[in-house]
């Protein structure tokens, strides 16, 4: 196999076989004369086996240039992990790209060697009766979460039966099921029962406790990987350090010269810093326990220099003037001149992909979101929102999904609920409030400081308020909507495409479009 896929185009890939040589390789543009690092390649490395090694082992462990450490890439897979740690994990916003299992379309009532799919006492680091307590709340909410699903596809099956919804047809009209044709007819009973099944997960994931098992897929950067490890070891986890050991010493295989630098005595002062920084506090901390908003829009910028600023700045990107004068001019301007001027922007968006200009993440707010674990869980994903958060805990109480809420599941479901806290009381006078959040399930709540600016702002409610979005991410994303609206009227029109309709069964729409898709390749017509 060649090592570059051409050898006479400026764009090429380079495909060396050791990740650790292509990083050294393409660090040498910021020193190599050569006008093609295939030369370099051909006179440094092609004949040196031992090259990138010395490289990294000279220039970042001697010289601590941490920037080459992210030409190096890989790849790793974290299974059979709690959520509390692949959460941990999920912080790290640049550098590194997760894909995690996802409960909304995964069934947990699986058992393996006769052990439902969460952490072991052990692993988590319980003993003694506190081991047997643990033990007893998981499986009491696998076992619940298992006796219930055949139940709740039941329920909504009988709550929204086939025959009372309608289905899209090719001229954008809605029909019901009896006015299809016959492929169509099959086409949309399969997309009927995949969003009852979802609807069904969705309800049933509130039972998960967070020391449910999951498995994630990392692909990243070394100086991102490096981080991570400290970020793993200074948590004061027993299953996070041991995580930690598990991806240095798979990385360090790989990447032997860089990964060091992890658990090295520069890297060890890290994890003593982040371990000090996670636990500082100004004094006594509060105690204060109330009912919260799901949204609560905590800071804002003054509604006129929101306005004056980002139209300046965007003023400036798009002219020729400087920056001050740009935002001197948009001040200058009329109240009405300044709203036909968003007005217009609005229009040129034709849909949610049309994003908003980088102008607009010049105007920020901060939030803070109060809601159910499983929700925060999705929101956590999207890594422009800078968000910081507690350890999930029984002290903001525990929503009711629709299925429990009207079913004669009720009262069992209220009690798990408080079976879990209970334990976690014990657990937290044991171990402390991060080791005890193991048993707490999806459905307690969770606030969390959330800032962001306009622009992703945009892209979370028009994303998060699609119909096929987690009935609980819908509710956040309008709300953020509707509070932005009320402080910055005039530019909350350029948050066009949140959709606040009202849906039983969100999913069905992309799964009927999924399923005419697939008809259309087996019988190789377009759809």
């Amino acid at each position: 196999m060649s090592d570059f896929s051409n050898e006479d185009k400026d764009v090429f890939l380079v495909k060396l076989n050791r990740m650790i040589d292509r990083g050294a390789l393409l660090s040498r543009y910021s020193r190599a004369a050569s006008l093609d690092i295939r030369e370099v390649y051909r006179k440094e490395f092609q004949d040196n086996e031992g090259k990138g090694q010395d490289f990294y082992r000279r220039i970042f462990l001697e010289y601590g240039d941490e920037s080459i450490a992210e030409l190096v890439t890989a790849q790793i897979a974290v299974q059979n992990v709690s959520n509390v740690i692949t959460k941990l994990m999920e912080e790290l916003r640049v550098g590194l790209s997760f894909l995690e299992k996802s409960s909304r379309y995964v069934r947990y009532d699986k058992r393996v060697n006769d052990h439902y799919l969460y952490v072991n006492p052990e692993s988590a680091g319980f003993d003694g009766k506190y081991a047997d307590m643990y033990k007893d709340t998981c499986d009491e909410l696998f076992t619940f979460y298992s006796k219930n699903y055949e139940n709740s596809l039941h329920f909504f099956r009988t709550k929204y039966p086939i025959d009372s919804i309608k289905f899209p047809e090719r001229n954008s009209d809605t029909v019901f099921i009896e006015d299809l044709s016959t492929k169509d007819r099959e086409s949309a009973e399969k997309s009927y029962t995949s969003s009852i099944r979802a609807r069904a997960l969705d309800d049933l994931r509130y039972l998960l406790p967070a020391s449910a098992l999951t498995n994630m897929g990392i692909s990243g950067n070394g100086r991102a990987f490096i981080t991570l490890i400290q970020k793993l070891n200074s948590s004061g986890l027993p299953e996070a350090r041991r995580v930690a050991d598990a991806i240095y010493n798979e990385l360090e295989t790989e990447l032997p010269e860089l990964i060091d630098s992890a658990i090295s005595s520069r890297g060890g002062d890290l994890v003593k810093y982040k371990t000090q920084l996670d636990t500082y506090r100004p004094g006594e901390s509060g105690n204060s326990l109330k009912e919260l908003p799901l949204v609560e829009l905590i800071d804002h910028e003054e509604r006129n220099m929101a306005l004056k600023k980002s139209l300046g700045i965007l003023a400036f990107a798009n002219g020729q003037e400087d920056l001050a004068s740009s935002i001197r001019r948009i001040g200058e301007m009329s109240e009405e001149e300044r709203l036909n001027y968003v007005n217009g922007l609005a229009e040129l968006r034709q849909n949610r992909r049309h994003k908003l200009h980088r102008a607009f993440e010049s105007v920020s707010y901060l939030f803070q979101i109060t809601t159910n674990y499983g929700a925060f869980r999705d929101m956590q994903r999207h890594r422009f929102i800078s968000i910081n958060r507690q350890p999930l805990s029984n002290r903001y109480g525990f929503d009711i999904p629709e299925f429990f809420k009207e079913s004669e599941q009720n009262r069992e479901y209220l009690r798990v609920m408080k079976l879990a806290s209970d334990t976690y009381d014990e657990l937290d006078r044991k171990y402390g409030r991060e080791m005890a959040q193991y048993c707490i399930p999806y459905a307690y709540r969770y606030p969390v400081s959330a800032y962001m600016n306009l622009r992703e702002a945009s892209f979370f409610c028009e994303l998060r308020s699609t119909p096929q979005a987690h009935p609980d991410l819908r509710r956040i994303a309008i709300s953020i909507r509707d509070e932005i609206k009320r402080v910055h009227p005039e530019l909350a029109v350029l948050l066009k495409f949140v959709d606040a309709g009202d849906y039983s069964l969100g999913r069905l729409k992309s799964e009927h479009r999924k399923e005419k898709k697939l008809r259309g390749l087996k019988d190789g017509s377009p759809q």
